[in-house]
């Protein structure tokens, strides 16, 4: 599978705006998060991480725990793709009901803390065999073991074992070799060199950066709301998120009409990307005719440059659908004749969808859907 991609196919070098910590970021074209693709192409690309999967740990009962936000898609494609993974859950910034959290940082992030729910995570520990950590990219594994440590200790009467999984690794070979001495093997599809190419992030010219956010009418975007909800960011067993999931993707789809939609953005929302990715394959699938997109919106706040090898070329601010306090932003939009946005948000943050559709409107976009997956009640109300 692999051999479809080169290396710098999947690297690309991007500037973090004012992060004195770590000024440079690897931007993925085929991951579909900051950069619209083909959602077949990163389907296809995580799949060759469950396969590696499998293949290394054939006998075993995995956890796979996915990093928020970039990296939430590829853990869940693994954990819906792998035999062995049984359970599946990612870590977050957001708010969940009712949940007792492990508190971690991720110290070169724009946002640096992270959490995972700690509940019923003691049970599911005891019926696996090993919990692996999937990423994008692996440049030190210090904030992966720092989550290993805080397991460790709190679930101290545990034989706990670990593994790291990831697309691109970067760590030096004495840190990988460090890693692997403590019994936590760290597989990738791709090996970097240490700061591969980062010198790169000098070279380009900046443009000016805009906060000011479109407001656009929510009233005219019609609204699917699909029930039988999983929150990736609660541990369930991958039969379960297969069986949700599937029922998710067949209602979405079938409540569209694209026969007058030759092109077709699907837009995820923040840490919420697998089930958006879904989406667009099967609308691929259904109408091969048509030429479908995938990306998110995030909160990392990233340069752009109209320099052709740059990834980035144009960024739009908004508000977050999850908090209408919160900065997000979305990059390389375009004009579509249809746009999906994706989301669990519940409710939505009247400011996020505004500022949303605000965004998509500047760029021609006028027909656009809002598809919410939630678990709702007659009392419940789409905005907040």
């Amino acid at each position: 599978m692999t051999n479809l991609f080169k290396i710098d196919d999947l690297v690309k070098i991007a500037k973090r705006e004012n992060n004195t910590k770590r000024s440079y970021l690897y931007v993925n074209p085929v991951q579909g998060k900051h950069v619209p693709v083909s959602p077949s192409l990163p389907l296809l690309l995580f799949s060759a991480l469950a396969a590696k999967i499998e293949s290394r740990y054939p006998e075993e009962r995995l956890l796979v725990i996915g990093f928020a936000e970039t990296a939430t898609a590829i853990g869940s494609t693994i954990a819906y793709k792998a035999k062995n993974a049984v359970y599946y859950m990612n870590t977050t910034r957001e708010n969940v009901a009712g949940a007792a959290y492990l508190f971690f940082t991720e110290s070169h992030s724009h946002a640096t803390e992270q959490r995972l729910v700690a509940n019923g995570m003691g049970d599911i520990l005891s019926n696996v065999d090993r919990v692996i950590f999937a990423e994008d990219e692996v440049t030190t594994g210090s904030t992966i073991e720092k989550l290993i440590r805080i397991l460790q200790g709190k679930y101290a009467d545990k034989a706990l074992k670990f593994g790291i999984i990831s697309i691109l690794n970067s760590m030096p070979d004495a840190r990988l070799r460090e890693l692997e001495g403590e019994g936590i093997p760290c597989d990738c599809l791709y090996r970097l060199p240490v700061r591969y190419r980062v010198d790169e992030v000098e070279r380009h010219t900046y443009l000016p950066l805009s906060t000011e956010k479109a407001k656009g009418t929510c009233g005219q975007v019609r609204t699917v709301r699909v029930g039988g909800y999983w929150n990736c960011r609660q541990a369930a067993d991958t039969a379960k998120i297969r069986r949700l999931t599937e029922k998710f993707v067949d209602a979405a789809v079938s409540a569209l009409e694209t026969e007058r939609a030759d092109r077709i953005l699907v837009l995820g929302t923040e840490e919420f990307m697998f089930p958006g990715l879904l989406i667009g394959a099967e609308i691929e699938n259904r109408w091969p005719k048509k030429t479908v997109r995938f990306h998110a919106t995030t909160r990392s706040p990233i340069e752009i440059s109209r320099d052709e090898e740059y990834p980035l070329h144009d960024r739009t601010p908004l508000s977050s659908l999850y908090d209408g306090n919160r900065d997000t932003f979305i990059y390389n939009l375009a004009k579509y004749d249809m746009v999906l946005i994706i989301t669990d948000a519940n409710p939505v943050a009247k400011e996020g969808l505004s500022s949303l559709i605000g965004a998509l409107e500047q760029y021609g976009n006028n027909q656009i859907i809002l598809i919410q997956w939630g678990n709702f009640d007659h009392e419940k109300q789409l905005f907040k």
